[in-house]
């Protein structure tokens, strides 16, 4: 690998350099979680670092390795029916799983078909996918949204994750995406009217006029959406389109204005949960990308990452050194960063 950013800014090539190293150690014939706890191959950060393989090398060849895990065997033990293991190959043998991660490959799937037009990969997958949306069926309510959804419901390393029962709004916000995904990869009409019919769903069960909620709990079967707000899901919602900046302008212009590296130190908006590294650093650096906010993109990216660099020349899986420091999905930010570099020069 020898793709250099253009930039003369030490913190900015600090970081490049850093996440590039952080992809080297994680990417050997699969993308791994990380080299010091687990050298296995977790969904949803290969999300993020099948990205980064194909913006390094300009292919796809360890991703295809890595799909393919999940592809090739018909069944897996200690699952239900229609679920699809979080890593593999590591069977769990206590028949743990999370339900979130298997969205994540129908997007990732998505994404890889843009990549490397590998049509066979995606026509193979087709029977695991609605094998997947088959299993979800048995969760939706009344409403449309999954409700009580088994094992680990992840949506990130923060408070988030103490909020996922017994409707989690950001959950819901990723299964409306990946019936996108879905519709897209197939040609199925329906599943896109299921995906708008979601969304729509969730923007009036959440959203309380300021930011959107994060869940509904059951109290002698009655469903009531709680008060608890946090950062992650408001990123959440932007990413799987289930707000926009044209739907949601004050809320859109809060996010940038208020949140980033500095909000809880600034003690901005305290009611709201902040967000941890994974994946809620990652969704906003997302999000400032796509919307062109490229000076506050490399500006945030120092403040979020450049002590990680600086002390171990590699990305680490949460905002602190208490787990892995060396984390294959943190990779990512070269992309944005080169991505952000690029534009800024085009327009002087």
């Amino acid at each position: 690998i020898d793709k250099k950013i253009n930039t003369s800014d030490p913190d900015l090539i600090n970081i490049y350099n850093a996440a590039v190293e952080t992809y080297r150690q994680n990417s050997l014939d699969i993308f791994m979680d990380c080299p010091s706890r687990e050298r296995a191959g977790w969904l949803c950060d290969s999300f993020f670092t099948s990205r980064v393989e194909y913006f390094l090398t300009g292919k796809s060849l360890i991703e295809k390795n890595f799909l393919e895990n999940f592809l090739l065997p018909d069944s897996f033990d200690h699952l239900p029916k229609g679920m699809l293991p979080m890593c593999y190959p590591s069977d769990h043998t206590d028949g743990n799983f999370i339900p979130n991660w298997a969205m994540w490959l129908v997007l990732q799937l998505y994404e890889y078909k843009q990549r490397t037009n590998d049509i066979q990969m995606i026509n193979a997958f087709k029977p695991k996918v609605y094998g997947l949306l088959e299993y979800f069926e048995g969760f939706r309510n009344g409403d449309g949204l999954l409700q009580n959804l088994k094992r680990w419901v992840f949506v990130e390393w923060s408070f988030a994750n103490k909020l996922v029962q017994d409707v989690n709004f950001p959950t819901n916000m990723l299964y409306a995406l990946m019936l996108e995904r879905v519709s897209m990869l197939y040609d199925d009409t329906d599943k896109m009217e299921q995906a708008e019919s979601t969304r729509k769903k969730i923007r009036e069960l959440s959203y309380n006029g300021e930011f959107f909620r994060d869940r509904m709990l059951s109290t002698d079967g009655i469903l009531k959406t709680t008060d608890e707000c946090t950062e992650v899901c408001q990123y959440y919602a932007f990413f799987t389109k289930t707000a926009t900046k044209k739907m949601y302008p004050k809320l859109w212009k809060t996010l940038v204005k208020d949140f980033g590296p500095d909000r809880v130190e600034l003690n901005l908006h305290p009611d709201i949960y902040p967000a941890n590294a994974f994946v809620g650093t990652y969704l906003r650096m997302e999000l400032l990308s796509e919307q062109g906010l490229y000076k506050q993109l490399l500006k945030e990216s120092v403040g979020f990452f450049k002590y990680m660099a600086d002390r171990t020349g590699t990305l680490w899986e949460n905002k602190t050194d208490s787990a892995s420091l060396n984390h294959g999905f943190a990779s990512h930010i070269a992309i944005w960063i080169d991505k952000a570099v690029k534009a800024l020069k085009k327009n002087i």
